[in-house]
């Protein structure tokens, strides 16, 4: 279990104070932006392959301990599943959404959270913005 690896946090793992009491051997490594992925919502925020687009997040080096956690946290193999990404020479994982439904809309709650991490590695939270009305039209 003393092996690490590269994470990419794109929701609720990006608040420090949460991935700190998830995963206390987690380090924060530096802001990230995937290419040719974009956010998107579910009932929970998920990442979804579109050519051309940047999801905003956060880079953590994680040990297997924190992977075991993290893999409880997001409900892994049933809600999320793991994708593995080639990006910058880095191998990096990231978990993805099993089946997010249009119809299903993150709570305010949670949106705060994703604020928190948002502001915790001082991102544009105008994109978060984008996603969540692209979500809105979607529904509505």
């Amino acid at each position: 279990m003393n092996q690490t690896r590269y994470y990419f946090a794109y929701g609720a793992n990006m608040s420090l104070a949460s991935m700190h009491s998830r995963c206390p051997l987690a380090l924060p490594i530096q802001k990230f932006k995937l290419k040719d992925w974009r956010l998107d919502f579910g009932h929970h925020a998920t990442i979804v392959r579109e050519p051309g687009a940047v999801c905003e997040g956060a880079l953590w080096l994680i040990t297997g301990y924190c992977e075991q956690n993290l893999d409880a946290f997001e409900g892994y193999p049933d809600y999320y599943t793991k994708v593995n990404i080639s990006q910058d020479g880095k191998q990096i994982m990231a978990y993805e959404m099993v089946d997010h439904d249009r119809n299903d809309m993150p709570s305010y709650g949670y949106i705060d959270l994703l604020r928190e991490g948002y502001t915790d590695w001082n991102l544009n939270q105008d994109l978060l913005d984008q996603a969540l009305e692209f979500k809105h039209v979607w529904n509505y």
